[in-house]
C-alpha cells in the first residue's frame, strides 16, 4: 500500500469510527465501560480502535481526577485499571532486543502518564 493510498484509508478509517468514538464516550461517562469498548470495535477492531479506546479512557481518568472530589476513588481506580488494560495492548509485540527495550520504555510511559493524570499509583491488579 503506497503512502497515499494508507493516509486516504487512515482517513476513511477515522470518519467511520468517529461516531462511534462519540458514542462511546458518552457510554465511558456512564460507566458502561463494555458497551463502550464494543462501540468502537464494531467498527474498528484494528490497533487504531484499540488507541481510540485507550485515548477515552485517558481523557476520561484526566477529567475525573482533575474534579477534585467530584469522583470517587473506585471510579477513579476503575477507570484507570481498563486506561492501562488498553493503553498496555497499543504496542506490536517485540521481535529483537532493541525492541523490547522500545516496547518496555513506551508501556513504562503510558502507565506513568495514567499515574500522573490519576495522582496515585494504584498498584498492579
Amino acid at each position: 500500500m503506497g503512502t497515499d493510498q494508507y493516509t486516504r484509508w487512515r482517513r476513511a478509517q477515522e470518519q467511520r469510527r468517529a461516531p462511534a468514538v462519540r458514542e462511546a464516550r458518552r457510554l465511558i461517562e456512564q460507566d458502561d465501560f463494555d458497551a463502550a469498548e464494543r462501540a468502537v470495535l464494531s467498527v474498528d477492531d484494528s490497533i487504531y480502535g484499540s488507541v481510540a479506546i485507550a485515548t477515552l479512557y485517558r481523557d476520561r481518568l484526566s477529567a475525573l481526577a482533575a474534579g477534585g472530589g467530584a469522583a470517587d476513588r473506585a471510579r477513579l481506580v476503575a477507570v484507570f485499571r481498563r486506561a492501562w488494560l488498553w493503553a498496555r495492548g497499543c504496542y506490536p509485540d517485540p521481535h529483537t532486543a532493541d525492541e523490547g527495550e522500545a516496547f518496555a520504555a513506551s508501556r513504562a510511559r503510558a502507565r506513568a502518564e495514567l499515574v500522573d493524570a490519576l495522582g496515585f499509583d494504584p498498584g498492579e491488579e
